[in-house]
């Protein structure tokens, strides 16, 4: 009993040590990522100093809920509640008002996304350098840790991205139930911070029915435990949708207002009060207003901002005006309509090509394109992701077509699709495909990766020699009598 009660410390110890040594590369990536975003939002970039436009609403709602926890507001059933509701919970665990936590708390998530990037990859790629090179790249993605600096969805957004997809590739491997159900909880809490999510949630499923076979752990009952939790998230969304607007919906109502911009190329909507209690209400997307200015800064230069009807076009009036609700879907839906019916499918076609453009052309991120100190490195990492790899991950991605060659890479390009498909619906912006960046990363690179091994297979075959005779060699000398 006594020697068992003394090796116990030291099993302990041998396997606290083991587990360091294989998650060596995780541990220095989370921490040098730590110490770069703590950096940035302690002393270069402190996210309490830019609380305006967006970041002002997730505080405001964030404080709103201070004041009145289960008040009723048709203005709370608008945006997605997710981020402005952790805000929340943070502030209960350091203080009411203690953004300088909050921001520790994004840093911390931002450097776990960088984490958890390094990790879906090391289970990834075929080729392990890959995986150490995705890390180091996060770890001073620019984006990334710029977006880290504001108080947005997209850094909560990218935790549960990525974490959820690491556990359904630890289901992909190991074919755990506890896994699963930890991957739906990660999706649900993606899925309250941006429910663009639940468009990769539906391309998994489509590509999951074609090719099961290719990952034989992840079967039918891993599936449903992975939904189970998701689903019961948005079972909770719908009632709280409900009890502050009294209509049915899933998880919140801009998703209509925001595909008036894609669909009609206006750069504002403005709703107007019909009644007490409404208030005045405006948005313009930044990567619009953008691209609006590019008729003055690269006049005649494809692509512009072309609106779909014809009382907008020329550069001016570009905004839609209408009393009510901002929320209001009817009224959202007849505008669109008009779009499409005078502006024609061609327009709307070309629309989306342009919008998926914007993911990495055309715009500066924002919030960094609205203050000049920040405009350089913004538009220097645009260029960055631009140049290197956009097209590279364009080009993997298409392994879902093909995802016998690599079915690993497949699970995670349905994301890639799945951006492009927000994108091309609503609007195209670098902002919006940043918490995608550990997945444009890994494509990019190891497609790259794959095209070199099958180069350099092919120049190592055609350097061999046609027979099993080196042709460098001499010839054998002829044969003589005495041979014979």
């Amino acid at each position: 009993m006594i020697e068992g009660r003394a090796s116990f410390p030291m099993r302990a110890l041998t396997g606290l040590g083991r587990w360091l040594v294989r998650n060596r590369w995780a541990i220095v990536v989370f921490a040098a990522a730590l110490v770069v975003r703590l950096h940035w939002n302690l002393r270069v970039h402190p996210p309490g100093d830019y609380v305006y436009s967006d970041m002002n609403g997730y505080v405001g709602r964030s404080q709103a809920l201070w004041h009145d926890l289960f008040g009723k507001r048709e203005y709370s059933g608008f945006y997605p509640w997710g981020t402005h509701a952790l805000m929340f919970a943070m502030e209960r665990v350091f203080g009411k008002g203690d953004l300088v936590a909050v921001g520790k708390g994004f840093a911390v998530m931002g450097a776990a996304t960088a984490m958890f990037g390094l990790l879906i990859a090391q289970r990834v790629t075929k080729f392990p350098p890959v995986a150490a090179a995705v890390g180091l790249v996060l770890i001073f993605d620019y984006p990334m840790i710029s977006l880290s600096g504001y108080f947005l969805s997209e850094t909560p957004f990218g935790l549960g991205l990525t974490v959820g997809t690491w556990l359904l590739l630890r289901v992909v491997d190991h074919g755990r139930a506890r896994d699963a159900y930890l991957a739906g909880i990660a999706i649900a809490f993606a899925t309250v911070m941006r429910p663009q999510i639940l468009v990769s949630v539906a391309l998994l499923g489509v590509l999951w029915l074609m090719g099961r076979k290719l990952w034989p752990k992840l079967n039918l009952a891993m599936m449903c435990r992975a939904v189970a939790p998701l689903v019961l998230m948005l079972a909770f969304c719908v009632w709280r949708l409900h009890y502050h607007t009294e209509r049915w919906g899933l998880i919140s109502e801009n998703g209509s207002f925001n595909q008036v911009f894609g669909r009609c190329h206006v750069t504002k909507v403005i709703a107007l009060p019909d009644r007490p209690g409404r208030s005045r209400t405006v948005f313009g997307p930044p990567p619009l207003l953008q691209l609006a200015k590019r008729s003055t800064t690269h006049p005649g230069e494809w692509p512009q901002l072309d609106p779909a009807l014809a009382e907008h076009r020329g550069g001016a009036g570009t905004n839609f005006y209408y009393f009510g609700y901002i929320g209001d879907a009817v009224q959202h839906h007849e505008y669109m309509d008009r779009c499409v019916a005078e502006g024609g499918l061609l327009r709307q076609a070309e629309y989306a090509v342009v919008h998926v453009l914007m993911l990495w052309r055309y715009n500066i991120l924002w919030p960094d394109s609205g203050k000049a100190q920040w405009q350089p490195s913004a538009a220097k990492w645009g260029a960055i992701h631009s140049y290197t790899f956009a097209i590279p991950a364009f080009l993997a991605m298409f392994v879902v077509f093909w995802p016998r060659a690599h079915p690993k890479l497949a699970l995670v390009a349905i994301h890639m699709w799945a951006a492009f498909i927000v994108a091309a619906l609503y609007f195209g912006d670098v902002r919006l495909r940043t918490p995608y960046d550990p997945f444009v990363v890994l494509l990019a690179l190891e497609g790259c990766a794959m095209l070199g091994s099958v180069l350099f297979v092919l120049v190592r075959r055609n350097r061999r020699p046609v027979s099993g005779v080196d042709a460098s060699s001499p010839r054998p000398p002829a044969e003589t009598a005495s041979d014979r």
